[in-house]
């Protein structure tokens, strides 16, 4: 198997919509986007689809919801992240605070686009690749086992606190080098960059975003001076010391383990807690996978297709081009919701319907072209352990009390997740 994580190389298919303003469709649109934390964002998803695939609003943002034009606009040479993703924002933010987070992104590799943006994950890739991640495995059983006992013995837990927020935050932070009495002061921050995701976000809490990228960017500076003068066996130590840096700045690195730390719990968290949700909404799929264990890999895919933590992503147009029969002008924005993509019934069977055993299942969860998940290995990997270790130790699940959901479409998910765990 390749050393660098697969990326899907399938070229995307030919365009046959011609973007249009639409009122009724904008209207739809905005009606999605103002309540964010709707438990079926998805219907609302099929109208504007069915209405207008390529849409353009008031504003010119071009809102793509169908699978074959989302998968061509993350892989178009010409559409990146250009200098200023701000009209991704459905609200007034300061521009001060825009600019003072972009300039943090904007070193990371998932801000940038070719050729810099190889130059920033070419040093990160030798730890994401299958050797390095399947290395990984015992370490995660041995969480999920120990994470899972604790809700196992509380009837009606919080499958959130218990068990999809703690691992992946163990997972990255080890991987990071992040020391275990850190944590409980450093991982907090992580809940507030939430913010950075969303399109509709009140002033205060992006405010409360930058504030805790801030203070995150100071501590993986403090932290990177640490390993300097004390490497260990982490990744920070690595970009810090080794030659396989690349040259990076000591801004990129810090940059880049902000981006590892963020993208890396926050979205796994929400996998983990949405194919949960899905399983207690579908028993008779969480059956199939007790009767048939073999089926978790494909499982894990689906889960990531039928309710995503990231429903949405989005492009610049970086210079004049033609894409959806019309003209782009740079800087136009192009936002892919990834949610309804991932269930268009021109592209997948059935998209409605949970099917843990779907074959060829290209769902854009992970994005695609140049800025495909760096991580997906390692999401999956996540996934899939905690799906072995529930399937081989619990009976039945079920649900234990009503949910809640986090206010987010950029980050779709839950914040408690009430579940009775059988064995």
């Amino acid at each position: 198997m390749s050393e660098e994580p697969a990326m899907e190389q399938t070229p995307p298919a030919t365009l046959t919509v011609t973007a249009r303003r639409d009122d009724a469709a904008e209207s739809v649109f905005l009606e999605i986007m103002q309540n964010p934390a709707a438990d079926d964002p998805y219907s609302g998803y099929r109208r504007l689809r069915e209405t207008a695939p390529a849409l353009i609003t008031g504003d010119g943002t071009l809102v793509l919801t169908g699978h074959a034009e989302c998968d061509a606009a993350l892989r178009h040479r010409s559409l990146g992240r250009g200098d200023d993703m701000d009209g991704f924002r459905l609200a007034p933010v300061p521009q001060e605070q825009v600019a003072e987070v972009m300039a943090a992104l904007k070193r990371s590799m998932a801000f940038v686009d070719p050729p810099r943006h190889a130059r920033l994950r070419r040093p990160v890739s030798s730890v994401f690749t299958h050797r390095q991640v399947e290395g990984l495995r015992p370490a995660m059983v041995a969480h999920a086992d120990r994470l899972l006992a604790g809700l196992y013995g509380t009837a009606g837990g919080d499958f959130m606190e218990a068990v999809a927020k703690p691992l992946p935050e163990i997972v990255i932070s080890d991987l990071l080098g992040i020391p275990e009495s850190d944590r409980p002061s450093v991982l907090p921050n992580c809940q507030a960059l939430a913010a950075l995701m969303e399109p509709v976000t009140d002033a205060a809490v992006f405010r409360a975003a930058a504030e805790a990228q801030r203070a995150l960017c100071d501590y993986f500076a403090e932290l990177l001076a640490r390993r300097r003068a004390q490497p260990a066996d982490d990744l920070l130590s690595r970009l810090g010391t080794a030659p396989e840096s690349g040259g990076l700045s000591d801004d990129e690195i810090v940059s880049t383990a902000l981006l590892l730390l963020g993208a890396g719990i926050k979205t796994t968290t929400h996998l983990l807690g949405n194919g949960m949700r899905a399983l207690l909404d579908n028993p008779g799929q969480w059956a199939r996978l007790r009767a048939d264990p073999g089926l978790i890999p494909s499982a894990v895919q689906e889960l990531l297709r039928y309710d995503t933590p990231a429903q949405l992503d989005a492009r610049v147009a970086l210079e004049p081009v033609w894409f959806a029969g019309v003209e782009l002008k740079p800087g136009q924005t192009v936002m892919t919701v990834i949610g309804a993509a991932n269930r268009d019934p021109a592209r997948f069977p059935d998209p409605e319907r949970l099917d843990v055993g779907r074959g060829e299942n290209a769902h854009l969860s992970y994005a695609a072209g140049v800025h495909f998940c760096l991580g997906a290995q390692l999401a999956n990997l996540e996934a899939e352990v905690l799906l072995r270790r529930l399937v081989a130790g619990t009976r039945a699940i079920t649900a234990a009390g009503p949910p809640r959901r986090r206010l987010g479409l950029g980050l779709r998910g839950f914040d408690t997740l009430p579940v009775t765990l059988s064995r």
